[in-house]
């Protein structure tokens, strides 16, 4: 019976890990690798794998860190503008007169 069933092949499509991956999970494999290739070079792929994937996650955490500060930056910048524009402009509204004057 059991004879008849196919070997199960793993899946052709990649499947998201449960956690997401940064730098210090990244960090963490690559000091347990490490200490297989001590032992077996036969690892040694996996930790070049492992170093460029820290390199490209570091850099994608500091680009992402510097373009959130850019939109804070340019969010501060828009908003001094709107309260210096509106006391200071002619747009802003006249003062307040007198029912009698009208």
């Amino acid at each position: 019976m059991l004879l008849d069933m196919a070997p199960s092949r793993p899946s052709a499509t990649r499947t998201e890990p449960a956690q997401p991956v940064d730098t210090a999970r990244i960090e963490a494999a690559l000091l347990k690798v490490a200490a297989l290739v001590s032992v077996d070079p036969a690892f040694a792929p996996i930790f070049e794998r492992l170093e460029t994937e820290l390199a490209a996650a570091v850099k994608k955490e500091k680009r992402l860190s510097e373009a959130q500060r850019r939109a804070r930056a340019l969010l501060a910048q828009k908003a001094m503008r709107a309260t210096s524009s509106a006391t200071c402009s002619s747009d802003a509204p006249l003062p307040y007169r007198s029912r009698s004057s009208r």
